[in-house]
């Protein structure tokens, strides 16, 4: 019995043990769990502040990223000019040296004429044509012997004789006297016909007219010293106001719709185009003004939005054919599926788009296709002066082969230098020259097509001086005046019209028709 209770007793304490045991293995189990907790808390805000980290390294990689653009920045566009940007020139920093595009060789000759040249001088008029003879001698010139002070002398009837052209500016009243009649029939009586441009019982004559005009919309005079320069130039005799004026520029405008009209329908016949727009001010609002045209016709519009409407509203564009080409400055608008005509695309621009490149990337291949460009545009010119009209196949394909290579070159270094300011801007010019190559190229096959857009850029020159010295349009007709007498001008101009006698023409209500001036110009 003895050995049952203490078997009992030993019992109840590995029972009482084994309890305080499971006790404890709880417990373990809970600071397991806890701590397994806790580690797993640990990590989650170890990974949550490894990404933090990692996300704020991020940003401040992107930080320092944006810095060296920004320092890179500076100096790039601190080196744009007209060689690399379509800057014009007369928007060079002060303190930077004016770049001034010019294609011409240099020759290493002096400036100003050379040995052996022929002296440009004025011809001494025929006796027949002389208007006014002023003679120098006697004593009431105040003269006396160069020797000895004498002015006691007398005329050997020899004499030196010199000439000089200069202008007269005369006002001219001119009376118009119209008489009236009876008819010896029925007894009507009626006056000789009034010219509609006699509205008044006075005004100004079309040489006022015409030399007002041109002032306005060739010398680019704004209104009221238009009237000024008037007024200076007859002692004060004539002096248009400044209302008068502004009405002569619309009476102008609308008197050439149908000579535009007319000038639009022969240039859409035309082999080869060029065109160009640029931006104007109308009423402080940005507006578009283009040109149209090639040696001898020029072709203005004005409309208030630079857009494919405008385009359309321009009908040109649309209705030119697969036989034309049109020189212009990598406008993507000209490749729209609507239009069938053929495109090329101007290499100034081309050129100056790689110098702006080898400026901010300091990347070899841009100059190198800079050279080849240019190396073979003097191949060509020496090949026209020798008779040429187109380069050997051998040549062609030598060129091409170099071009290929650059190109190839030019990839290569995109890519090894993503982090580069200018990579964006790299990778889209290696990417226009590669999908628009025929364009640009073009000219490397036809000798008869243009290397450059330059004939669109000075076509527009003149209109950026206006908007210098004027400012804005006053209205989208007034601009659309200004764009019809330039078409008229400088047409007339380019086929050797004197502009002066060809806006009398217009201001007396008799404009050169198209049919006239390109008559003259065959003629």
């Amino acid at each position: 019995m003895k050995l049952t209770g203490d078997i009992r007793c030993d019992f109840e304490k590995v029972t009482a043990e084994n309890v305080k045991l499971k006790d404890r293995i709880l417990g373990y189990q809970e600071t397991i769990s806890s701590l397994r907790h806790s580690l797993k808390t640990a990590q989650q805000s170890k990974d949550m502040q490894q990404a933090d980290y990692e996300e704020l390294l991020a940003q401040k990689d992107a930080v320092i990223k944006e810095l060296k653009n920004r320092l890179a920045r500076e100096p790039a566009l601190k080196g744009h000019d007209g060689t690399n940007t379509g800057t014009p020139t007369s928007q060079t920093p002060i303190g930077k040296k004016k770049v001034i595009p010019n294609s011409r060789r240099n020759t290493g000759k002096k400036k100003g004429g050379q040995p052996g040249h022929e002296k440009h001088i004025l011809t001494p008029p025929d006796d027949s044509t002389v208007t006014e003879t002023v003679e120098h001698g006697g004593g009431d010139d105040g003269f006396a012997c160069p020797d000895c002070g004498s002015e006691n002398f007398a005329p050997t009837g020899e004499s030196e004789i010199k000439y000089e052209y200069d202008i007269e500016v005369k006002v001219v009243r001119r009376e118009h006297i119209y008489y009236y009649y009876r008819c010896l029939d029925c007894s009507t009586q009626f006056r000789s016909v009034i010219e509609p441009r006699l509205k008044e019982k006075c005004q100004y004559g079309s040489m006022v007219q015409a030399v007002a005009l041109s002032l306005l919309d060739t010398v680019n005079a704004p209104v009221n010293k238009t009237g000024m320069f008037l007024a200076g130039l007859t002692a004060g005799e004539l002096a248009p106001c400044d209302g008068y004026i502004s009405k002569l520029q619309n009476r102008a405008g609308q008197a050439l719709v149908l000579f535009c009209e007319d000038l639009r329908m022969l240039m859409i016949t035309r082999t080869l185009l060029y065109w160009d727009d640029t931006v104007i001010m109308i009423n402080t609002a940005r507006a578009c003004f283009r040109f149209y045209g090639d040696e001898k016709i020029a072709y203005y519009t004005a409309h208030l939005h630079k857009d494919m409407e405008s385009l359309d509203d321009d009908s040109v564009l649309a209705f030119l054919t697969a036989d034309t080409k049109i020189m212009h400055d990598h406008n993507k608008v000209n490749y729209n599926d609507k239009y069938s005509f053929d495109n090329i695309e101007c290499n100034q621009h081309l050129q100056r788009d790689c110098q702006k490149n080898s400026s901010d990337t300091c990347h070899k291949w841009s100059d190198d296709l800079k050279e080849h460009v240019s190396r073979t545009i003097k191949d060509r010119k020496d090949a026209i002066d020798n008779g040429a009209s187109a380069f050997d196949d051998a040549y062609i394909k030598k060129f091409n082969k170099k071009l290929d290579k650059i190109l190839k070159s030019g990839r290569k270094e995109n890519i090894k230098d993503p982090s580069n300011y200018g990579a964006h801007f790299e990778e889209t010019l290696l990417k226009r020259i590669e999908e628009y190559r025929r364009n640009y190229f073009l000219w490397v096959e036809d000798f008869t097509l243009p290397t450059t857009n330059n004939l669109s850029e000075r076509g527009l020159r003149g209109i950026k001086s206006h908007m210098k010295i004027s400012g804005q349009f006053e209205s989208e007709k007034a601009a659309q005046n200004f764009a019809r007498i330039k078409t008229y001008i400088e047409t007339c101009r380019r086929n050797s019209i004197n502009e002066i006698h060809a806006l009398q023409r217009l201001c007396e209500g008799n404009p050169y028709t198209v049919e006239e001036i390109f008559t003259h110009e065959s003629a």
